[in-house]
């Protein structure tokens, strides 16, 4: 009896795995939950107090030393900069305010593999880790900034023990760096490519604090990875965060490899941070990067859309005094995003409140001599501003408005008075010149790619039509425009090209969504959409009923459609093997049942 049930258990044993995989979904995974943490060390030592005393004193000291123009202009002297304190206080950007944390949907995750890893026992199990927090780190940026500057679980004296296992160049309790030596291009490159996390995964696991080190330092590499600008604020903050202020070198390290998105968090940090270290090292990391000119990176920007407008953004937040000329520079740009984030740049520059005056001096001529009147030592923003209106409009609309600069060293009066000009004015004027350029530009494309269309070069046409909805989706030609997209599309139908043809079936739709035949565009790119999917072995069933729901005339869509519904076509391969698989298994009883009778 066991021999002859043994084929028909064998058969059965094959045929309900098949059955189960065709209906049974993976089981979800299971989640973890972070270490909790303790409170860190103590706060700020006396030492720095005192430092920071001291640079107040420096301070006071040498703004008394530049009032002194002459001893009896002293009194003058302290109302002027009186005065301009005043203005400073009311026309200075307020030091930005840190955006509300925003959840990511892998924060927690992400906190639990950091927790994993620097909790793990080896070398193979961290690693594993810090691969798995690569892939996490776009959508849980906050949870890594936030890992990175918690109260730790280690000293910080441990920790510090552990970067000096590995030669790390770690800053003092203020920040302060042991004075190296000057360094050559060579050198400084060198020291770009310091990997410290190779290092640190080569000490011994079990020394104290190496595991929390080696997952803050993984956090900041994940930060960097991702190119995000808000990533690289957090990356700027753990600098100068008092737990996390002995990986500033590091954080130093991978801003720089972040390259231009690094630059809004760079700028706002070198314009408008309250503390000066905070400007002082923002401004030398710009430095570093070659990225300090405005102009220089927004050309690094280029190609980026998103990238330009956070520079843009930050130009306008902290009203960057040398970015004027590069802020007009983008006002007539091609992108409608970039070209609006200009503008509004531009607009904070004119209409916003009045910057501080610049400190006057009488300025020394050729020969030694000093001008009679006290100049500006340099235009403000808004001064820049003028002259760049006027400048444009007079080579654009063949105006001829004087430019202004009080810094000049020429004393006579009549050279000091220039013209005031209605800036808002001037702006809208030229701001209607470049649309009004730009209507004439796209008109003279849409009828060079129309005529395309009318001699028959569809193709040809759609690229014209693409670069020019790029650069103006506003365009009031969409009906025309959907038109031809449907007709490329058809071509691309007959082509059997599907993957191609639903996208342009989805360009004619949404160029036209009212039109009247926008449901047949609609159902066709599904139709298209089904038979690319099946022709990468996939499923396009669902597309197909999408298809006969939006047009139920469709004969195509609707003999798909039939094909591969469930239950009503052709069975899906797992079920029909299932199938075959207790076929069989029938079979095989009858013939053991068959047997055991005729013995």
């Amino acid at each position: 009896m066991r021999a002859t049930l043994a084929p028909l258990s064998f058969a059965i044993l094959c045929a309900l795995p098949l059955a189960l995989l065709s209906a049974v979904p993976d089981a979800a995974a299971e989640s973890r939950k972070a270490r909790p943490t303790r409170v860190a060390e103590a706060k700020k030592t006396d030492a720095k107090k005192a430092d920071a005393k001291a640079t107040d004193a420096k301070a006071t000291d040498a703004k008394a030393t530049d009032a002194k123009d002459k001893p009896g202009d002293a009194k003058k002297a302290d109302a002027k900069k009186a005065d301009a304190k005043k203005a400073d206080a009311k026309a200075k950007p307020a030091e930005p305010a840190p955006a509300p944390r925003a959840p990511g949907p892998d924060d927690a995750q992400a906190t639990a593999v950091l927790g994993k890893l620097a909790a793990a026992p080896d070398t193979a199990a961290r690693k594993a880790a810090i691969d798995e927090l690569a892939k996490l780190a776009p959508t849980a940026i906050e949870a890594l900034g936030a890992w990175v500057l918690r109260p730790h679980e280690t000293e910080q004296t441990d920790r510090r023990k552990v970067l000096a296992e590995i030669k790390a160049a770690v800053p003092d309790k203020t920040g302060k760096f042991v004075t190296p030596q000057r360094q050559t291009g060579k050198e400084a490159k060198a020291d770009d490519e310091v990997d410290w996390l190779k290092a640190l995964l080569e000490l011994d696991p079990a020394m104290a604090g190496v595991g929390e080190v080696i997952s803050d330092v993984a956090a900041i590499r994940a930060l960097s990875a991702t190119k995000d600008l808000r990533a690289a604020a957090l990356i700027f903050d753990i600098a100068f965060g008092e737990d996390s202020i002995i990986y500033r070198d590091e954080c130093g390290r991978y801003i720089r490899k972040m390259e231009t998105y690094s630059v809004p968090a760079l700028t706002r940090e070198s314009a408008a941070a309250k503390d000066p270290d905070r400007r002082r090292y923002a401004t030398w990391q710009l430095e570093r990067m070659d990225r300090q000119d405005p102009l220089k990176a927004l050309a690094a920007a280029a190609g980026d859309e998103r990238l330009t407008i956070g520079i843009l953004d930050a130009f306008r937040a902290v009203r960057l005094r040398e970015a004027v000329h590069a802020v007009w520079t983008k006002v007539s740009a091609d992108s409608p995003a970039v070209r609006a984030a200009a503008r509004a740049a531009w607009m904070d520059y004119i209409t916003g409140p009045p910057p501080p005056p610049a400190p006057r001096k009488k300025l020394q001529l050729p020969g030694g001599k000093l001008t009679k009147k006290e100049k500006p030592l340099w235009l403000t923003y808004r001064e820049l501003a003028d002259n760049e209106l006027r400048q444009a409009s007079n080579e654009l609309l063949q105006t001829s408005y004087e430019l202004t600069d009080e810094t000049n060293l020429d004393d006579k009066p009549e050279t000091n008075k220039v013209e005031k000009i209605d800036l808002p004015a001037v702006t809208k004027q030229l701001f209607d010149h470049f649309d009004g350029e730009r209507a004439k530009k796209e008109g003279a494309q849409w009828a060079a790619a129309k005529a395309k269309a009318d001699a028959g070069d569809v193709p040809a046409a759609v690229a014209m039509l693409d670069q020019l909805i790029a650069t103006n989706p506003e365009r009031t030609e969409h009906a025309e425009m959907a038109a031809v997209y449907a007709r490329f599309a058809k071509q691309l139908e007959d082509k059997q090209q599907w993957a191609e043809a639903s996208a342009a079936y989805s360009k004619a739709h949404g160029l036209d969504p009212k039109a009247k035949d926008a449901s047949a565009r609609l159902a066709a790119h599904h139709y298209a959409l089904g038979k690319a999917l099946e022709a990468q072995g996939k499923d396009g069933g669902p597309d197909y009923r999408r298809a006969v729901a939006l047009a139920p005339s469709y004969a195509q869509a609707q003999s798909a459609a039939e094909r591969t519904t469930p239950g009503e076509g052709r069975p899906t391969w797992m079920l029909f093997a299932a199938i075959i698989a207790a076929a069989a298994a029938m079979g095989l009883f009858g013939a053991a049942m068959l047997r055991r009778r005729a013995a």
